[in-house]
């Protein structure tokens, strides 16, 4: 199996271009779990919260999963899973983890809420940087090249969030999520953002948003996240046991 997008089927190395075309059937099988992603965020938050878990569980993690270990027979490197720039992400992550902390820690006391349990709530949340970088922006990287994918995270990110906020803070999402995606962009390491600075970044934007997270919004991300790498402990497995393409 090749590590995404460093070489091509035919075994000769990738150059990164700016701009690209060069869409398959994971650009539209990603395309389609934006959209069926984003109607099951907006279910979740609007009429019951099992519509958001079936949209996390299904189209943001084993979807995604299948497609590129068992349909595409890539490694976790085509989802941002590698030991590629690892130290170099963490760093980055935890320069940028702390030098937002302050901003998190203010507004949680401008606005009532417990620091400790609303940033362990966000800590949680793997799988938001996961499906969004470790899965779209690499679609669209792939397709159109590093630049479009850049915009579009932003957009898709700006998509999944319509009607659960109000469109200003949709869009103001959608600008942050461009930001991680140009740090995202230059190691293509789920670690430059998670767990040391997506969970910071994710408690302010929440924040802003008017969520506020205690520890029982915690216990559900805990649980989401056991069943998630349940899900990435099968699809890997039953990945490895393929026979060799």
């Amino acid at each position: 199996m090749n590590d995404f997008p460093a070489q091509s089927p035919s075994g000769m190395k990738q150059r990164r271009r700016a701009f690209a075309w060069q869409p398959e059937s994971d650009t539209l099988i990603a395309l389609a779990t934006l959209l069926a992603f984003s109607l099951c965020y907006y279910a979740g938050t609007s009429i019951n919260s099992l519509f958001l878990w079936l949209g996390i569980l299904v189209f943001g993690t084993a979807i995604p999963l299948w497609t590129v270990l068992c349909q595409r027979r890539e490694t976790l490197a085509g989802v941002g899973i590698t030991r590629k720039f690892l130290l170099t992400s963490l760093a980055v992550s935890l320069v940028l983890g702390a030098g937002s902390a302050y901003q998190l820690f203010a507004l949680s006391n401008a606005m009532g809420a417990d620091f400790a349990s609303h940033l362990v709530a966000n800590f949680l949340v793997l799988w938001e940087p996961f499906f969004v970088f470790g899965w779209l922006y690499l679609r669209w990287e792939r397709a159109f090249g590093w630049l479009p994918a850049i915009v579009l995270t932003g957009l898709g990110f700006m998509i999944q969030h319509l009607g659960s906020v109000q469109l200003e803070a949709a869009a103001g999402f959608g600008v942050f999520a461009i930001m991680f995606a140009i740090a995202f962009s230059l190691v293509r390491n789920l670690a430059v953002l998670w767990p040391l600075f997506y969970p910071v970044a994710s408690g302010i934007g929440t924040l802003q948003a008017g969520f506020v997270m205690g520890w029982g919004d915690a216990g559900i991300s805990a649980i989401v996240l056991v069943l998630q790498l349940a899900i990435f402990w099968w699809i890997n497995k039953k990945a490895k046991s393929l026979p060799a393409a």
